[in-house]
């Protein structure tokens, strides 16, 4: 697990640039990524050229979360997002020290 600088919100540049740091972590050479580019007719946040190409689509669940924020119970709050056709998702928290961290998720066997 990688740790990123500490940062005051989580925004889709910021999700771009962690993005970037992950593929280059991979091994994917910084001049084989590319960000917010056309891939098939598609714009795509960020496209990595490699033996297994890599797209990667930033998405900020912001608005939601801020909505469970403003939820007034003493429950657990539960957030369900739709898993989207993917291999994996990446989710980018903010830690107890503010600093960033990705999760990995697989997309689950059918």
């Amino acid at each position: 697990m990688r740790r990123y600088k500490k940062t005051l919100s989580v925004s889709h540049a910021k999700l771009v640039r962690i993005a970037v740091g992950e593929l280059e972590h991979e091994g994917y050479s910084a001049d084989k990524i590319s960000v917010d580019v056309d891939f098939g007719g598609k714009r795509v946040d960020v496209f990595a050229l490699g033996k297994r190409d890599t797209i990667v689509e930033c998405k900020s669940f912001k608005h939601t979360n801020d909505y469970t924020q403003s939820m007034k119970t003493s429950a657990r709050k539960v957030l369900v997002q739709p898993y989207f056709d993917v291999d994996e998702m990446w989710l980018v928290l903010r830690g107890p020290s503010n600093r960033s961290k990705v999760i990995r998720v697989l997309r689950p066997e059918d």
